[in-house]
């Protein structure tokens, strides 16, 4: 992989270093047992403790990465259980987020495979709104050490836990958030096992909500209609998706949602024919030209999409930035009359390599 250096201050996206992540305050918080080879859950009637930091940062770092580009959105039916649960959660935070969990674990008790985990519910404030959390966080297997006695001698021995849960840095398995003012939400979910077939339980059976699609599955959508018709067309492909990655890019940085009649008009815009057979098969797809993310998923996109990766078919892979990918001056690729492309890295000051 190369890494590019050269002199001066390169432009970025217009709101790089102006946007932070959001900031959180926990108000209560309750961890419930689900460990599925002991029967029944374990509903604790005591909060967790905030004033223990790392508890704090543990929670809150789940909770920010409820938001990413997989994450759905929509909206809780107001005769729904859950939005009648959201609603009673400030009142009667301990026994709420029991019956929270209990509602979920009617479900998911169903399932063939689903793992055992632990189920965090939070109340917590963002932007002077509440909030409720729902975070499954899944069991996994460790090695750790056990020291014990043996005939009088210590015995330090090596065992393994079943029931360790993933580090601050992960997100939760599965989870949502409620702002409880509106019932918006923010999911996250996994398929597994109903019956025999795999299915995503959380949304349709637990929240008894159709969320919106997530980023990442409209950006996947966009970009095979544009190959279908860059097929028609006899458009390279490696041109129209690098043209999607960055249409979308430049739509998500600076009005914070994706725009498909910007796509076409950055993608097509040499091929009118090409153009309006795509916003004709955009809109069967989406019928909504312009798909708003939030903000906390717009950051988390101009990162994910502000560069380019290469895998070329000798082997050589290439991360490049946007701005760097297109400067005609940096790098340049040339279609060869043999059906080979050329790629040229320009007035490179500084190779560098790493192990």
């Amino acid at each position: 992989m190369f890494w590019f250096s050269r002199r001066g201050k390169i432009e970025r996206d217009k709101l790089k270093g102006r946007m932070n992540m959001m900031d959180i305050y926990l108000k209560q918080a309750i961890e419930h047992v689900i460990d599925r080879n002991f029967g029944d859950p374990i509903y604790s009637q005591v909060g967790l403790d905030l004033n223990n930091i790392n508890i704090r940062e543990y929670l809150s770092k789940k909770i920010q990465k409820i938001s990413s580009a997989q994450t759905k959105t929509g909206t809780l039916k107001q005769d729904s259980t859950m939005a009648q649960l959201v609603a009673q959660v400030t009142d009667n935070f301990t026994d709420t987020s029991s019956k929270i969990v209990r509602h979920w674990y009617e479900t998911y008790v169903q399932s063939e495979d689903a793992p055992g985990a632990d189920a965090f519910v939070v109340l917590f404030e963002k932007d002077t709104e509440m909030y409720v959390a729902f975070l499954k966080v899944n069991y996994h297997e460790a090695f750790t050490h056990l020291v014990g006695d043996a005939d009088g001698k210590i015995a330090n021995d090596l065992i393994i836990h079943q029931s360790i849960l993933a580090g601050k840095t992960q997100r939760p398995d599965e989870g949502f958030t409620v702002k409880i003012s509106d019932n918006t939400y923010e999911l996250i979910e996994k398929k597994y096992t109903f019956s025999g077939e795999k299915m995503e339980y959380l949304s349709n059976r637990v929240i008894e909500s159709e969320p919106v699609a997530s980023l990442d599955d409209n950006v996947k959508t966009v970009k095979k209609v544009a190959e279908k018709v860059a097929k028609s067309f006899d458009i390279p492909k490696f041109d129209v998706v690098n043209n999607v990655k960055d249409a979308i890019h430049e739509t998500i940085a600076s009005d914070g949602e994706i725009d498909t009649q910007q796509v076409a008009q950055t993608v097509f815009s040499d091929n009118i024919s090409a153009k309006a057979e795509f916003e004709s098969a955009i809109h069967e797809k989406l019928p909504d030209s312009k798909i708003p993310v939030t903000k906390e998923v717009q950051e988390i996109a101009i990162k994910k999409y502000g560069k380019q990766k290469l895998k070329l078919s000798n082997g050589i892979e290439m991360t490049i930035p946007l701005d760097v990918y297109q400067d005609p001056n940096l790098i340049e690729f040339v279609n060869n009359p043999d059906g080979t492309i050329s790629v040229t890295i320009k007035n490179v000051e500084e190779v560098i390599s790493r192990l």
